[in-house]
């Protein structure tokens, strides 16, 4: 008998529960780290918190014994991916940064520099920051300790992490070197046809493409560029479903990211939501439901219920509503960024990956959301969208794979979409460095988003929940400097191109 060589360590896979496990861990530190931002918990709570975290953890793990995930050189290779993409972005401050992150940069500069908990006294009412900032915690606390550069850099490391443990994680969908790097170009590349939209119904190219129906569903590398978090929240809800429908983990242990992904984006996870009801009416249906199924999701939820009234806190302005959108417009929209990917996937592959129920339900969602409104602008649309469209490229990736039939359907509208990408990407180069921000949210706001108000941001003390509520706050009315950030900073609809 013959024994075959032990592998090299970068060639054997990594358990793919571990990879889960960490996600999950780092996700359920941000909300023991919102108590600590809120000083609400008693020193005992947290004991008990980081011990549901850990047994959550080690349930997850059990539970997934089973699942084989990539190996060490993929996840090297991913995080990798995903650092380049987000350096490109502007996390770090080595390029240029988007508009958004002038509010964002703001809010967790007044996280570094306030004691927590903190109020802002510049309203008649004084104001909590409530917001979903479970990106900021971990890269504030470092601001804190080793100064602001090192918070920029905590940042892009754990962003990277993230994202680079969700690409590594979906690799293990696809069996070849090949097939997974095809896949990854895929859905970093994805994007509906903007550029053909703004030439057609707008007159020319701009520098920011997806606003040619005055709709969007944002392009990967726009999402990590503009809104990371709303990002990681809606990747991380549709990695969960891919994983279960692929077998590769039972529900419960995928179910239990999602609670915690709300610290991110409480919209990306609403857009997971359809897809997860979706493999939980599966599993009640194949008589496939186990105790575990209930246990974990359980878990991550009672972990998160602080966050969770945190987030809800004051929402009055910011609920659902209906919005009117004209049939044409939304018709035109609706072709050029959904069906001219889902006709090809419905009409010509025969065995589209993850069913047609699959295909049939992120249509209908994507052909609805458009009507939904959360808040003053099209926020719910572009966040709640970011599952169904990942699901989608997934879909595509798959199809260009396994039905050459398909390629000619599917190619053209990649290439055509993959300018809004490059745009983005052309304006991480054209254009100097995001500054440091040396003021409060209220000015930085008021610089670039005036015309809106601030609740999605603020909330005022006394309509807290109680068990949210800081008790004894720090006051803080900080006197602003004569300029928020040195220099000029680029707004991307300032002129055509």
């Amino acid at each position: 008998m013959t024994s075959s060589a032990p592998l090299p360590p970068l060639a054997r896979p990594l358990p793919g529960g571990a990879l889960l496990a960490f996600l999950a861990a780092w996700l359920g530190a941000d909300q023991l780290l919102l108590w600590r931002f809120l000083d609400v918990m008693p020193l005992w709570a947290y004991g008990l918190g980081a011990a549901i975290l850990a047994g959550l953890c080690v349930l997850i793990v059990r539970a997934t014994r089973g699942f084989v995930g990539p190996r060490p050189a993929t996840l090297l290779v991913c995080i990798g991916v995903a650092l380049i993409l987000l350096l490109l972005g502007g996390e770090g401050r080595v390029f240029y940064a988007n508009i958004d992150w002038q509010v964002r940069l703001a809010a967790m500069r007044d996280m570094v520099v306030n004691p927590w908990p903190f109020v802002y006294t510049a309203r008649a009412t004084p104001d909590v920051l409530r917001a979903p900032i479970g990106m900021f915690l971990v890269p504030a606390l470092a601001a804190k300790t080793l100064g602001a550069r090192a918070g920029d850099i905590a940042l892009l490391v754990q962003n990277s992490l993230m994202l680079g443990s969700v690409l590594a994680l979906g690799s293990t969908l696809f069996d070849s070197r090949r097939h997974r790097l095809v896949a990854l170009a895929v859905v970093i590349g994805f994007s509906g046809l903007d550029a053909l939209g703004r030439i057609l119904f707008r007159g020319g190219l701009s520098d920011h493409l997806e606003n040619w129906a005055y709709l969007q569903y944002s392009s990967t590398i726009t999402l990590a560029f503009w809104v990371p978090q709303h990002a990681l929240s809606g990747w991380i809800g549709a990695l969960a479903y891919l994983l279960w429908r692929a077998g590769k983990t039972p529900l419960g242990a995928v179910l239990a990211l999602l609670p915690l992904t709300a610290l991110l984006s409480p919209l990306g996870l609403m857009g997971a939501v359809p897809f997860v009801a979706l493999a939980g009416v599966q599993t009640v249906l194949r008589r496939q439901l186990r105790v575990m199924d209930i246990a974990l999701p359980a878990l991550a939820t009672l972990l998160c219920i602080p966050g969770l009234l945190y987030l809800g806190a004051a929402n009055d302005g910011v609920g659902a509503r209906l919005m009117t959108v004209a049939p044409l417009q939304w018709g035109l929209f609706e072709l050029l960024e959904v069906l001219v990917y889902v006709a090809p996937l419905a009409l010509i592959v025969r065995h589209p990956r993850l069913g047609r129920d699959t295909l049939a339900l992120l249509t209908l969602w994507l052909l609805a959301i458009p009507f939904v409104q959360v808040g003053w602008s099209i926020d719910f649309m572009m966040r709640a969208s970011v599952s169904a469209l990942t699901l989608l490229a997934v879909m595509v990736a798959d199809a260009l794979i396994h039905e050459p039939r398909s390629r000619i359907w599917l190619i053209v509208p990649l290439l055509i979409g993959s300018i809004t990408g490059l745009y983005e990407i052309r304006r991480a180069f054209a254009h100097p460095p995001a500054p440091q921000v040396r003021c409060s949210f209220f000015k930085a706001w008021d610089q670039s988003f005036g015309f809106q108000p601030k609740g999605s941001y603020l909330a005022p003390l006394p309509d807290m929940p109680a068990l949210v509520r800081p008790a004894d706050p720090t006051r803080v009315s900080p006197a602003e400097p004569a300029t928020c950030w040195d220099g000029h900073w680029y707004h991307p609809n300032e002129k055509l191109i």
